[in-house]
Parts: C-alpha cells; structure tokens; sequence
C-alpha cells in the first residue's frame, strides 16, 4: 500500500504513521499528544506539547524556551534573544525570528521564498 501523499512539515501526523512516542517540550516526563492543535511551528521548527496549558506557557514566551533556530534566509543556526526582529509569516501563520533586520527583510518580502520546500514522505 503506497504511503499516504503528507508533507514533512506535519509532524504529529509523521510521528503518528510511524508508530512513534514524543516527549512534551515543556515537560519531557509526560508525553507529548501527536495532535497537530498542540504543536507550535517556530521558523522551521516544530514543537509538540502534552497539553493546551504545556502549548500556552510556551508561546507566552517563545523565545526563552525555543533554544536555537534556524535563520529561514540566511540558514544559520542562532539563538534568539527579546531584541532579535520577528515576522509572522501571512499565508502558514507560523512565527518566524531572524538573525537580524536584513535577514527579516528578506524573508517579509517574499515569505514564500523561505517556507519550508514541500518535500514529501
């Protein structure tokens, strides 16, 4: 039987087809629930959560949980601080932080240029 035509970006659902466990970000003693309502994409990260109060406390304070990233534009890995330039990406609704304005710029300008590529499983 072919495997189902899913993009990567879905991890709860890749994770779940796999017969796979994932720990909660937030608190890797519970598991985390492969629903796609508690994963929070960060630039091109993803981050799933045993609960909505596990989901909650970690997008009032993105920045200080979501350890490195990677700059969409520029690739690099960084960590981000309060003062480093975010966008939010119009079309996915999905939180994107930079390196710097130039990289932010970059990205604002054509946000589509930077997603990630619809590779599929």
């Amino acid at each position: 039987m072919p495997c189902p035509d899913v993009f990567v970006q879905d991890v709860p659902a890749s994770l779940a087809r796999k017969g796979m466990t994932w720990a909660c970000y937030m608190d890797p003693s519970r598991p985390a629930a492969l629903d796609p309502a508690l994963a929070v994409r960060v630039n091109h990260e993803t981050y799933l959560f045993a609960d909505s109060a596990a989901r909650e406390r970690f997008r009032e304070d993105v920045v200080r949980y979501c350890g490195l990233l990677t700059d969409p534009v520029s690739k690099r890995r960084f960590r981000p601080t309060q003062d480093s330039p975010g966008a939010t990406d119009p079309e996915t609704d999905v939180d994107y932080w930079f390196e710097d304005e130039e990289t932010r710029d970059a990205f604002v300008a054509d946000p589509a240029a930077y997603r990630l590529p619809g590779w599929r499983m």
